[in-house]
This record gives C-alpha cells, sequence and structure tokens, in this order.
C-alpha cells in the first residue's frame, strides 16, 4: 500500500524523521517496505495484511498512526453542501442480490464541468502510482485512496431510465470494460445495470458505455458493499484486476459507504462545480449493529506476562476508537465496522500488546518444556510413512472438500455439507480421501508425471442421521502401478506395523472400484477398507487417460493393533530348502483357497509359503489352471536332506488333491 505523507498529514500530525516512522508502522503490524520521493512528498511502501482492510487507505493508516504516537486524529469533514431537489426524485436502486451486495448508495450531481483536476490532486494521486483521468473520476479514486471505499461514477444520461439494477449476469451477457476487454459474463457474476443492459461487472470495473467523459454533465455516484468471495472470483474469472477489486475482495466498512460516498459528492462539487441532489438512495439489507466484546483487565496481564495498568488498557483501545468502557476490572469495547478482524477477548489483548509494544513485554529467564513419549498415533504414522517412502509412495497434503457429485462416486449414501454461506461451491466434506488424491493424479498427469504413486492419512466424514457426522481417521494410496504392486504394498505394511495379525483379502465390489477387480480388505477377520482398480466412469470423471489402482483403509482399526510386539526369535543355524510346487486345478479355486488348506497341514518344519504365478492355456485343459508356489522348509536341529523335504511336499500334494482335486503339472 503507497501511503503520500504529505496527504497522511492531513489526518494526523507526523512529525518524526521517515526511520523512526518506520519503526512506528513495523512495532504495530504495517511494514515499510521502501520510502521514495515524488517532486516534494515521500512515499511509504507499507505491507498490509489482508485482515486488515481499513489499512489500503490514507485514514486507517492515520488512525493507527495516531494510536501509536498519541498524536490527534482528524476525520475530513463532510456534510456541509447544499443540495438541491431529492435524489430519490431522480434514481431508484433495485438489488436482486442482497447477499451479493449488502448494501449499495446512489447519489446525483447535475450540470457538473467536466475538466483537468487541480495540480495537488493529481499529484497525490499519480504519488500512489494512479492515473490522472479527469476530475470526476480523480474525486472517486482520491476518495479510493483515503477511505478504502471504492467508488465508481456513471454518466447518469447515459443509464437508461436513470434507474441502477444489481442482478447476476445473464447467460452470454457481455460487457466491454472500460479499459476496453471485453468481458463474457455468466450467471455467477453480479453486475450493476440500467433498466436495459449491465453497465458495470460489479466492483470489479466500470463499461465503457457510460463512463464520465468530457461531455459528460449529470453524474451517479455509487458506492456499496459486495460480497468478497464473489468479487474475487469473478475477477479471476474475467482476468480484471483494479484497486477496487483488490479492496472488496477484503472487505470494506459497510458504514463507510455513505460517508465516502458524500464525501465524493462534496469535493466534486468544489472542483467541477454541479448541484447536488439532496439525500441519498441507499440499499441495505441488514444495516450495521456493532458487536461488543469484553476484556478482562488481568487476563491481559496474564496472557501477556506483563503489568499494564487497566488505565494504560483503556488509553490504548480508545486511541484505537474502540470506545472501551471499565467497570469492575472489564473493559467492554464497541467494535467499530472497520475493525471486523476483532471479534474476541484474545483480539483486544492483541491489540493491547500492538500498541504498547512487544519490545515491552518481559523476558522470561527460563523456558520449561515437558518432555514426554512419542504417542503411539505418532509413532504409527510415522512408520506407516517410512514404510509407504520405501515403497515408492510420496505423501500428499490435500483439500477436505469436494463437491457432492463428486462425493457420491466413490462413496455413495448422502453428504454432509457445510453452510453454503461460508463455501458456497466445493463444500461437502470429503468421505473418502480417494477423490483428493485422484485430483491430485489428474494435476500431475497435466504437469506430464506419466507414473505416480501417492499416500495421505487424513480424516474423513460420514453424515450420521439423527446424530453428530462420524469421523474417522483413513489411509489412502493411489498408484499408476499393477493391483498386485499395491496389495503387496498393503500387505507389508499390516505386516509391520501389525505383525501378530493376519491380513486377508476377499473378492467385492466397491463403490468406485471396476466391477471384479476390487477386494475387501480385512485384519484378524475384521473388515478395514477395500482396495481395486478404479472405474473407468471415475477415470473419465477426473479425465485421468491410464489407469489406477487405489486403497482405502481404515487408519483408526489398525491402530488398534499396532501396539503388538513381535515374539524374538533366533537367527536360523541351518539353512532352508525351497521347492517351487505348480498344482493344476479347477478354475474356480482361489489362491486364498488353496493357501488355506496348505496352510492346515500341520508341518512344524515349514516356514514359508510363497504364491508365484499362476497359467492357463495348453497344455492345460480348459476350465483348469496352474497356480505355482515356493514351499520353504527348515529344521532347527540340522541340514534337511532332499529326501525329508520331498516327503513334506508330497504331504502338501495330497492335502490339495484331497481337497481341490489338484495334480501336478509335470
Amino acid at each position: 500500500m503507497l501511503i503520500s505523507l504529505n496527504w497522511l498529514s492531513d489526518y494526523v500530525n507526523v512529525n518524526l524523521p521517515v526511520e523512526k516512522l518506520g519503526t512506528v508502522f513495523m512495532n504495530i503490524g504495517l511494514n515499510l517496505e521502501e520510502v521514495h520521493e515524488a517532486g516534494d512528498d515521500l512515499v511509504l511502501d507499507l505491507e498490509v495484511t489482508s485482515n486488515r482492510p481499513d489499512c489500503l487507505g490514507h485514514l486507517g493508516v492515520a488512525r493507527e498512526l495516531a494510536a501509536a504516537t498519541g498524536e490527534a486524529f482528524t476525520l475530513p469533514a463532510v456534510g456541509r453542501s447544499p443540495v438541491t431537489g431529492q435524489t430519490s426524485e431522480l434514481t431508484s436502486v433495485a438489488v436482486e442480490s442482497p447477499d451479493l451486495c449488502p448494501r449499495y448508495t446512489a447519489r446525483v450531481i447535475r450540470n457538473v464541468k467536466v475538466g483537468p483536476s487541480p495540480k495537488w490532486l493529481t499529484d497525490r494521486l499519480e504519488a500512489v502510482g494512479l492515473r490522472t483521468v479527469n476530475n470526476i473520476v480523480d474525486v472517486t479514486n482520491y476518495v479510493l485512496m483515503e477511505y478504502s471505499q471504492p467508488l465508481h461514477s456513471f454518466d447518469y444520461d447515459k443509464l437508461a431510465e436513470h434507474r441502477i439494477v444489481v442482478r447476476p449476469a445473464r447467460a452470454g451477457e457481455t460487457l466491454v470494460s472500460i479499459d476496453n476487454t471485453t468481458c463474457k459474463l455468466d450467471e455467477h457474476m453480479l453486475v450493476i445495470a440500467d433498466a436495459a443492459r449491465s453497465v458495470a461487472v460489479a466492483g470489479v470495473m466500470g463499461g465503457l458505455d457510460s463512463e464520465v467523459t468530457d461531455d459528460t454533465v449529470n453524474v451517479l455516484i455509487e458506492s456499496a458493499q459486495f460480497d468478497p468471495l464473489s468479487i474475487r472470483r469473478t475477477s479471476r474469472k474475467l482476468q480484471l484486476m483494479s484497486e477496487s477489486n483488490y479492496r472488496f475482495e477484503r472487505g470494506v466498512d459497510p458504514v463507510a459507504v455513505d460517508t465516502a460516498s458524500l464525501r465524493a459528492c462534496e469535493m466534486i462539487l468544489e472542483l467541477a462545480g454541479g448541484e447536488l441532489a439532496g439525500g441519498v438512495v441507499d440499499v441495505w439489507a441488514n444495516p450495521f449493529k456493532p458487536l461488543k466484546v469484553s476484556l478482562r483487565c488481568a487476563r491481559c496481564d496474564a496472557l501477556l506476562g506483563t503489568r499494564i495498568r487497566p488505565a494504560k488498557q483503556v488509553a490504548v483501545l480508545t486511541g484505537l476508537g474502540l470506545s472501551p468502557v471499565k467497570k469492575n476490572g472489564v473493559i467492554e469495547c464497541t467494535i467499530p465496522p472497520y475493525r471486523a478482524d476483532l471479534s474476541r477477548e484474545a483480539d483486544l489483548i492483541e491489540e493491547i500488546a500492538r500498541i504498547y509494544g512487544y519490545d515491552k513485554i518481559p523476558l522470561g529467564h527460563s523456558i520449561t518444556h515437558p518432555i514426554v513419549a512419542e504417542s503411539l498415533g505418532r509413532r504409527t504414522r510415522r512408520r506407516v510413512g517410512e514404510l509407504l517412502a520405501a515403497a515408492g509412495f510420496d505423501e500428499a497434503i490435500t483439500f477436505a472438500f469436494v463437491d457432492n457429485e463428486e462425493a457420491e462416486l466413490l462413496a455413495p449414501g448422502g453428504v454432509l455439507n457445510v453452510d453454503s454461506t461460508v463455501r458456497k461451491s466445493n463444500n461437502a466434506l470429503r468421505k473418502t480421501l480417494l477423490n483428493s488424491l485422484l485430483r491430485s493424479c489428474k494435476t500431475n498427469q497435466d504437469a506430464g508425471v506419466a507414473e505416480l504413486s501417492l499416500f495421505e492419512i487424513a480424516c474423513v466424514f460420514s453424515p450420521c442421521s439423527g446424530g453428530p457426522a462420524s469421523e474417522h481417521t483413513e489411509l489412502g494410496l493411489v498408484t499408476s502401478r499393477n493391483l498386485r504392486e499395491l496389495r503387496g504394498t498393503v500387505e507389508a505394511m499390516a505386516e509391520r506395523i501389525c505383525p501378530l495379525s493376519s491380513m486377508a483379502v476377499s473378492p467385492a465390489d466397491a463403490a468406485g472400484f471396476a466391477p471384479g477387480a476390487a477386494v475387501k480388505v480385512s485384519l484378524d477377520g475384521e473388515a478395514i477398507g477395500a482396495l481395486g482398480v478404479v472405474d473407468a466412469k471415475v477415470l473419465d470423471y477426473y479425465g485421468l487417460t491410464r489407469p489406477i489402482a487405489a486403497a482405502a483403509i481404515d487408519f483408526d482399526k489398525i491402530l488398534t493393533r499396532a501396539d503388538q510386539q513381535a515374539t524374538y526369535r533366533p537367527l536360523p543355524r541351518y539353512p532352508a530348502v525351497t521347492r517351487d510346487l505348480s498344482l493344476i486345478v479347477d478354475e474356480a479355486v482361489t489362491w486364498q483357497e488353496l493357501a488355506e488348506t496348505i496352510a492346515a497341514v500341520d508341518q512344524p518344519m515349514r516356514v514359508g509359503m510363497d504364491y508365484v504365478t499362476c497359467f492357463r492355456g495348453k497344455p492345460i485343459a480348459k476350465g483348469r489352471k496352474s497356480i505355482t508356489l515356493t514351499l520353504t522348509y527348515r529344521s532347527p536341529n540340522g541340514t534337511l536332506r532332499s529326501e525329508q523335504v520331498d516327503e513334506q511336499v508330497e504331504v502338501v500334494v495330497a492335502a490339495a488333491s484331497k481337497a481341490f482335486g489338484a495334480e501336478v503339472r509335470a
């Protein structure tokens, strides 16, 4: 924010050298980035945080400086000009979307003489980076930089029926802005219109057809308040940026809307002549009601570690315009409309600390920090992350909100939405991490990343009928590698975290997964999630062109078993002997069934059984398949002889033959 020192001096006595002034601004949270000369003026470039839109104008900065230095703060005098007629007889305002335009005011000035602005005005505007146009437009820009309240001037005679309609744009509607940009509007954008057409993009930029020119005689002055989110979306979509939308996106003082309008009108009368119509057309959906916030004097000292006299606390809050009233150790403040960032006791305490001086808060001689053991949940998250990273997965941190249609893709059955006034779109809380991870896949795909594997551990939410929402922690995984590798990763994770538990999978259709390509994952017989190949329809929804395998695991259920400790076993003294065995079985026999049958054979020397591959085709008969597995044997008493292992394998073959009619493939 560029601040003219000459301009600032109109409202507060600035009797400090620039270096000292920069320190004062820094101490109250307005960092001085740069100072440069502009003729006989000095211009300060201040960094203003997004929660302080009041400091995007000279008055707000002057108010802060006055509070910090104890100097008097003087507001411009308004409301002294004569009027002719009534504004309500000359124009009308209809606001069709009060949620997007809480307040709209209009005033009319007739018989103005448009021309160049005086030197003092052009000097000040150019000092803060604004070009001059004519005395009418320059005044609206001056008041914008004074009050942080954007204004717009219309040529009154170019408005059809001389009236204003604030409405959503119509589909296919276009408008040429004052910078000659053709704007293609849609129903989600708010426009200012007359009786026939749109004449401005609300809060962003005016239209070329209704701008003030040298031929203008009568002007209508707009001063309004718009929904910040709506203005931001419109500005970004149209790629139009202006000083106006920069302020509307951060919020304006709803009360100063009218004051700034009157200030601009009186300056126009002074610089361009004319007759101001009396009164104002003011459409205000919900007039401002000040918030009252209380502060306990003792709590201020306790939180800051200071001893600031209650009288000093009151003085600081008074200087900030908070109208404090102290009673029985409690200070009640009336929050002014330009400080919407203050809503809690802690906010008031921060204001006191800021003005009193952070450098005056004493430092303690020692800082204590208790050392506690890493919690089970934290330790498990870390171990899972280490294992998945070793398996080639990158951790993602994604946004928790999706839209309703997207949420239903992978978890049908209703969604939990936040208040639409807080989030107007993408306001459904995700029921599975896979929605967010598939979005990340699309982002990577668009960036040219062909192969990727991602995981995330985060909360997901499900609505509950008649009660609060259900929330649990989920482990989500997506990969462009094949399903077998993903299953192996999940099995390795379960074995690492829950070494005494047994993981199993069984075929089961799951929402969002391709039919016949998904399984239910169980741990000790309890279902903990699903994994499979993502359905083609879901891939199309996200615009993904490559197959994706995914898994959604209930991480909370893994945590219940994460404290298991594997039993110590000494390293084996004798080598193991392995045998590859290929068994021909019917097509309907699954690996899980075969493995369970073999595992049921009592063989103390068998220490391992691993799946290798499955083969179909000649010379194996149709309807049959060959499953190859590896059996591992070891004796604690000595090296096994080949004959001993062969006997063990024969017992396994006999069990498989009895259960499934299995034959050994030659």
